[in-house]
């Protein structure tokens, strides 16, 4: 199995865990405070989706015997132990997953976002906030703090995901 197969595996549990807290938020919560639950709901849902075309472009670039290959111009991907990652320079755009600590992380060069198997970090400008045990308490603890970094993680998903599809769409033919 790939390393970003796994990961996938990840990303997809996380999601079902939210989809499923999300509809929980719906039924229990006021409007205002479920809000936070569907950027969530939307960050996640689309991590999934660009990690489906990074594992694709993991099994379509040989990394050869250094660990580290170039591909679609200015994309660097790096296998290093139990560490993976696809890289887009300038500017920053990175998808990594490391086997051991079974975390994928998503980052540029101000946020990140980290998943676990039951927990979610996000990051802005070194400020990280954890939640740990994705459940209905633990994301509606972190409501205000997850709606102020709504904006910064919609981006970052939003440009590594057309990042990856480009480099994706444009290898397809290899």
């Amino acid at each position: 199995m790939s390393s970003f197969e796994e990961a996938l595996g990840i990303a997809k549990a996380v999601n079902d865990k939210l989809t499923t807290v999300r509809k929980e938020a719906l039924q229990k919560l006021p409007v205002v405070r479920v809000a936070a639950f569907n950027v969530l709901s939307n960050v996640v849902g689309k991590t999934v989706k660009i990690v489906e075309l990074v594992r694709e472009l993991e099994r379509r670039v040989e990394v050869g015997s250094k660990g580290v290959k170039r591909f679609c111009g200015n994309w660097i991907i790096t296998k290093d132990g139990n560490s993976v990652s696809i890289l887009k320079l300038k500017p920053l755009r990175s998808v990594s997953y490391d086997r051991t600590s079974r975390r994928l992380s998503l980052s540029n060069d101000v946020t990140r976002l980290e998943l676990g198997e039951d927990s979610l970090k996000l990051v802005l400008r070194g400020r990280e906030e954890i939640i740990e045990g994705i459940s209905l308490d633990s994301i509606n603890s972190k409501v205000d703090v997850i709606k102020s970094l709504g904006r910064y993680l919609i981006e970052l998903i939003d440009t590594i995901y057309d990042a990856v599809n480009l480099c994706w769409k444009s290898l397809r033919g290899i």
